[in-house]
């Protein structure tokens, strides 16, 4: 086992935690827009005056996608302390986070389809399709992000499950694809769950140098043109 520092700022949760000898001390706060004046002090509540070096193993960061100054607050922080204090970082997809956090919870049974969506604004979201098997949530593909009306070039399986905050487009989504879905726009990434899931062996660890970690931006031409595209302004 190891000692993992976990935290992810890609939706409008803050949340840190750290997995040390079977027990997790974490902290989940919803603080849309204000991650930077949050996250260090709930640092320092969870290592309760401890040194960083002496209490952790590996820093975990989620790296997307999802709100672009929300990732750059994440990997920002990440990066600092590790390299501030020579630790090694490994970096997980938000989507699959928060896909990892339903189940935890009990809000997702053997063999659900699941669809793992974040409101990427512009009347867009992210998205990552997969399915939930024995405990662990196993992906389709790569993350992506599209309009809601675009969701069957991406998937032509029906979802039973669509859970983060951009299930708000649910009366956008393709009828046929979504017809049977409960939707759980609440879930966000806890990275009290990612702590343990990495700490214990559960999720494959897989530590880097603090260089590349680095913030995964899923982007398409949707929803704005090019400047050649945009025409003369007056």
């Amino acid at each position: 086992m190891s000692r993992v520092l976990a935290l992810d700022t890609a939706t409008h949760a803050c949340t840190l935690a750290l997995y040390d000898g079977g027990e997790v001390c974490g902290r989940h706060e919803i603080v849309a827009r204000a991650h930077n004046r949050h996250i260090l002090g709930m640092l320092s509540a969870i290592l309760k005056d401890r040194a960083l070096a002496d209490a952790v193993d590996v820093i975990a960061c989620g790296v997307g996608p999802g709100s672009f100054t929300g990732l750059r607050v994440a990997v920002s922080v990440a990066q600092g302390l590790a390299w501030s204090q020579e630790l090694p970082a490994h970096g997980f997809c938000s989507l699959t986070a928060q896909a990892h956090t339903a189940g935890h919870h009990g809000l997702l049974h053997d063999g659900d389809r699941v669809l793992s969506t974040i409101d990427a604004q512009i009347d867009q979201l992210y998205g990552l399709w997969g399915e939930w098997r024995g405990g662990a949530f196993a992906a389709d593909g790569e993350a992506f992000v599209c309009a809601p009306e675009g969701l069957l070039a991406e998937s032509s399986r029906p979802a039973t499950i669509v859970i983060g905050s951009g299930a708000r487009y649910e009366e956008r989504m393709p009828s046929d694809l979504m017809s049977t879905a409960r939707w759980l726009p609440d879930v966000t990434p806890d990275a009290r769950v990612m702590a343990e899931l990495l700490g214990t062996g559960s999720l494959a660890l897989l530590p880097k140098p603090a260089y590349a970690l680095s913030p995964q931006y899923v982007q398409r031409d949707i929803g704005w043109k090019k400047l050649s595209e945009q025409g003369r302004r007056d």
